[in-house]
């Protein structure tokens, strides 16, 4: 093991450091010291001449964070020869040849990854790899994951080995890639059963479970009575490392229907068992509206700052066809902007694609927005709807059931693009990720119940069905 880590390796960190396969994952349950085995698998190589590790993180703030690996990284090679250089992010290694370097970096979106376009690493390490917008399908040109492996690369007379690593807890944006990359039906049965061994996940990929019980230098007890605080679903998650807990929450991925366009028609897309869906139609006849949620209130940004999930403004637009009850999502823009931001994107959105139906919740910023929207139709709604008691902060699921939202995910009246559009699959993600927590990000699912709200009562003034 590398001279340059401050402790000896636990079994289960030395089990995935001496793994010989190109790639391998490290996941599974808060505390197990992933964050740590990345970093020492990192530095394995350091000792040989011209080696180059680059570790990347989601964005840069969460790479400079304290306590984060890029911090830890500085904290155990402070009092080594290694010599550090802030503003290019790096660590150089004085070797008897070209010295050996580790770069930190990150990419936040696909096109961060053009930056290392002409570098090459033996070695890449992706840090909370489920942070990442990874695209599903593992044919996808724009996936920043499987780019980076175009970068692995070395000399003949180079003799290290080339290693892809990552290291993660189930859940977020990126759940579904990892998963079914990594984590067999198998793998994550036996990790519900205890069972932590070395699994093969194929293709010479291996996934390495992580247990709080794997971290000696953490007092389990006292961990696992902090987590019991949090939500059942979180705790599945983080104290047992659980990735089914993940997948299957309030939103089953047989719930989702998808179209596709040719033109101005809308082709829903069949599948297997599924009922029977609306025909291919126009949908220059349909109705279009979009729903807004604004977020980004005071109290939005004091709780963000206090470590809770930061809130996003979201504008969707929908097409709906009141003949056959069909609500399709046609495009979502979300961000996280102050109110001058907001105001401008929003109209540019809505301008794009001729909304003259705008429905935004009436809470926080909502109404100050309607009055600057004026001209798009702008309507105020909720954000108690019929069927809840309340509309305060946590009553998303309340919400989505209240409004039809969830029955009608069900029932395959709400369509999503087939395309792999980044925002797509940003939606898609949350969808399948939401546990009906209060303080989960779900502002997408709150415009999608918004969304469907107003499609009962379109329905009621059609003389369809309520």
């Amino acid at each position: 093991m590398s001279a340059y880590n401050p402790h000896k390796p636990w079994p289960k960190q030395r089990m995935f450091l001496e793994l010989a396969c190109l790639e391998a994952f490290f996941g599974g349950a808060a505390g197990g010291g992933k964050s740590d085995t990345l970093l020492m698998a990192a530095l394995q190589y350091v000792h040989v001449p011209g080696y180059s590790a680059l570790i990347l993180r989601r964005d840069f703030a969460r790479l400079a964070l304290p306590g984060a690996i890029m911090d830890r990284a500085r904290a155990w090679l402070a009092n080594t020869n290694a010599v550090w250089n802030s503003q290019n992010k790096t660590f150089r290694f004085p070797t008897t040849g070209a010295d050996a370097v580790l770069q930190f970096g990150y990419v936040d979106s696909f096109v961060d990854v053009y930056r290392y376009a002409s570098a090459e690493f033996q070695f890449v390490g992706f840090d909370e790899l489920t942070e990442f917008d990874l695209p599903d399908d593992e044919n996808a040109e724009n996936n920043p994951y499987l780019f980076m492996f175009s970068r692995l690369r070395k000399s003949r007379d180079m003799i290290v080995p080339l290693r892809m690593r990552s290291a993660s807890n189930p859940g977020n944006i990126g759940h579904r890639f990892v998963k079914r990359r990594f984590i067999t039906d198998e793998a994550a049965q036996a990790v519900r059963r205890g069972d932590h061994r070395v699994f093969d996940a194929g293709d010479g990929r291996m996934f390495v479970p992580s247990a709080i019980k794997d971290n000696p230098a953490i007092d389990e007890q006292e961990y696992r009575a902090k987590l019991a605080n949090l939500p059942r679903v979180m705790q599945d998650r983080l104290m047992n490392g659980d990735w089914q807990a993940a997948a299957n929450l309030q939103i089953p991925e047989e719930w989702l229907r998808f179209y596709e366009m040719r033109g101005d028609l809308i082709n829903a897309q069949h599948r297997d068992g599924a009922a029977s869906l609306p025909p291919a139609i126009d949908s220059r006849t349909l109705k279009r509206f979009a729903t807004v949620d604004t977020a980004g209130t005071s109290r939005d940004k004091a709780e963000e700052a206090r470590g809770k999930s930061a809130s996003w403004s979201v504008v969707a637009i929908w097409d709906y066809d009141r003949k056959t009850d069909a609500l399709y999502l046609r495009h979502v823009w979300r961000g996280q902007v102050d109110w001058g931001q907001l105001k401008v994107r929003a109209r540019e959105v809505l301008t794009a694609w001729g909304c003259k139906r705008v429905l935004i919740e009436n809470a926080h910023v909502g109404p100050p927005l309607s009055q600057e929207l004026s001209g798009l139709g702008p309507q105020l709604v909720g954000p108690t709807l019929p069927g809840m008691t309340d509309g305060h902060r946590g009553a998303k699921l309340e919400r989505a059931i209240a409004s039809g939202m969830l029955t009608r995910l069900e029932a395959g009246k709400l369509l999503l693009p087939a395309d792999d559009s980044p925002w797509k699959r940003e939606y898609v993600g949350e969808l399948l990720a939401w546990g009906g927590l209060p303080d989960e990000v779900c502002d997408q699912i709150d415009v999608s119940s918004y969304a469907a709200h107003e499609c009962r009562k379109l329905s009621a003034t059609w003389g369809g069905h309520i």
